[in-house]
């Protein structure tokens, strides 16, 4: 994380027992890790929720179940992986009922694959595992867990008592009222309303109309913002136009006022949540904020300001690196969760189901691929299982077919077929706590780190029973270089390469690096000690820049360095296969006097 409010501290943990609590879910449509003040962005203003976090405890190494909004629904939905659903691509009018994967067209490496239309009503949602229990519960705002015209689906079918939206939109027709009267179940507001204020006011009339029964109440809060269209809020836009800074990752001021009126919405839910009257209400209610996948770099406004960046991390919407499907995550229950706590646990949106139902005291009745977090909340340690993701689809510049794992700080994305002349996978492994922007793919390092990580992919395809790519057999070439497009990725550098690769010592020092490319122009380099740790250390700098440093080696010693591009401002450049990192060799000489 860049700057943050939160520091780590121990916590001998807290007791979660309490009657059937309240429980509130906010789901924020493409909004990435980065795209927050409380995760550290220097653009865009989001005050509510740092005072969300302030009496909650925030994750830093949370993730959407996919990085396409459809099927992270479903995994909060059902508690169960979009591949065992066949949901693993938004619901579109090329859905299908009964997905499967297609032969590979022409000269393609591989097939595509078919995703799934709608979330079956046999699905035991987790809406309708509360109401059975006694809960109210209500769905607000965006659903896009069925396709346009197949009413049979949408949230009132699938538990939910009070729906307002919950049908095929992905996103809203227009943010000002009258929303151009598509949205179910929402009146037109007076002028100049804006929808975020509008569901946030929706949600608290629901609440006021069900706070006093005998009963506890389960509500979605779920935002289209800040899914396009960008439609920018009007009287937030002077404001970021004058803080934008051409230079930064992040300057699109449409989004960020769009996200300032995302966090409004929360503002208003918490400040009627702090009135007298609603005390009791508060302490029995969980709030749980995350967002279904990462933030959109591919699009970009007509003045030419992508949408976001998900800076520091990699990628975006639609691909398996970190800023794909690595999102905000925020749960706050005053007098349960001890205030102002930050965990570094990782966590996934299909934890959502079980640990709701934990905490309601409700025994699942059906397959669950989630794991209950409530140890976590609670203050305890925790070990999380293996963090699958798949995403098996060909989306150009945006995304090769790939799975991928995530178990404590190792990550292994498997890019299938995408091996020499499609007839083997392709394999990027990160160290993400050493390497946090997927700069450097480790795996001709450490292939038995690969074997293993791969191993736990190829039991959870088997388990979800996934629907995979078929491989192309008569595809020539490599798949790595047929994908390459550089009329895409202008600023991509074509080779790269450190002025001094061996460094021949017997006594302490530091020096500079920075990666250069084909004409020796300097770019944005992150490093790694791969060997040699205990007497060799680097120093990423925020310009690009590294600094290694030793101590005294030992005698005829060796360490290994490595250097990877962290650099691109496009989809592709971002997106692309990783470039192979460059060595520096340390060798403590002790016949060396300097």
């Amino acid at each position: 994380m860049k700057k943050t409010i939160f520091g780590l501290a121990l916590w001998t943990g807290m007791s979660l027992q309490a009657a059937q609590p309240n429980f509130i879910v906010i789901l924020v449509d493409d909004m990435g890790w980065a795209d927050s003040s409380t995760y550290g962005s220097d653009y865009y203003q989001t005050p509510n929720l740092t005072r969300l976090a302030e009496e909650g405890m925030l994750f830093t190494d949370a993730y959407a179940s996919s990085p396409l909004c459809s099927p992270t629904r479903a995994s909060i939905m059902a508690g169960q992986h979009p591949a065992r659903l066949r949901m693993t691509v938004a619901i579109t009018p090329k859905s299908v009922a009964e997905p499967e994967a297609l032969l590979p067209e022409g000269n393609a490496y591989c097939g595509k694959v078919q995703s799934k239309s709608h979330l079956p009503l046999e699905v035991f949602t987790l809406a309708e595992a509360l109401k059975e229990s006694g809960y109210n519960t209500a769905h607000i705002g965006k659903w896009h867990l069925t396709e346009r015209g197949m009413d049979e689906f949408r949230a009132e079918h699938q538990g939910f008592d009070f729906v307002i939206g919950g049908g095929s939109l992905p996103g809203p027709p227009d943010y000002y009222s009258p929303y151009k009267n598509s949205i179910p179940n929402l009146k037109a507001g007076l002028k100049g309303e804006y929808l975020n204020e509008r569901l946030a006011e929706e949600s608290i009339m629901w609440i006021e109309s069900v706070k006093d029964q005998d009963k506890p109440f389960y509500l979605n809060f779920w935002h289209y913002a800040v899914h396009g269209p960008i439609i920018a809020k009007k009287d937030l836009l002077p404001k970021y136009a004058e803080l934008r800074n051409p230079d930064a990752d992040q300057r699109c001021p449409e989004m960020g006022t769009m996200l300032e009126s995302m966090d409004n919405s929360i503002g208003l839910l918490l400040d009627w949540m702090d009135r007298p009257e609603n005390r009791e209400l508060k302490k029995n209610t969980l709030i749980l904020l995350t967002s279904d996948n990462g933030g959109v770099t591919h699009k970009k406004t007509k003045a030419g300001d992508t949408w976001t960046s998900n800076r520091p991390l990699r990628g975006g919407k639609a691909n398996t690196y970190e800023g794909g499907f690595k999102v905000p995550w925020i749960v706050s229950w005053p007098g349960k969760i001890e205030a102002g706590r930050v965990n570094e646990t990782p966590v996934q949106t299909t934890d959502i189901y079980p640990t709701l139902l934990e905490l309601a005291r409700v025994k699942p009745q059906a397959k669950l691929d989630g794991q209950s977090i409530v140890p976590l909340l609670a203050g305890k340690p925790m070990e999380h299982q293996p963090i699958f993701t798949d995403f098996q689809h060909v989306f150009g510049a945006m995304c090769a077919p790939s799975s991928c794992v995530r178990v404590g700080d190792w990550k292994l994305i498997r890019f299938h077929h995408a091996g020499m002349d499609a007839k083997s996978d392709a394999f990027e492994l990160f160290n993400l706590k050493l390497d946090p922007a997927e700069a450097i793919n480790l795996a001709g390092y450490m292939p038995e780190k690969v074997a293993k990580l791969d191993q736990l992919i190829e039991e959870h395809l088997k388990d979800s029973d996934a629907l995979l790519p078929i491989p192309n057999p008569d595809f020539k070439g490599n798949p790595i270089k047929r994908r390459h497009n550089p009329k895409q990725a202008p600023d991509r550098p074509a080779a790269l390469r450190l002025a001094e690769t061996e460094i021949r010592t017997a006594i302490a020092g530091k020096q500079d690096f920075q990666l250069l490319d084909e004409k020796d122009r300097p770019r944005k380099t992150h490093a790694l000690v791969l060997e040699g740790a205990e007497w060799v250390s680097v120093e990423n700098r925020l310009d690009g820049s590294v600094e290694v440093m030793w101590i005294k080696p030992p005698i005829n010693s060796e360490a290994k360095v490595l250097f990877g591009w962290k650099g691109g401002a496009t989809t592709m450049e971002i997106n692309d296969w990783t470039i192979p990192a460059s060595e520096l060799i340390l060798k403590g000489n002790s016949g060396l006097k300097n």
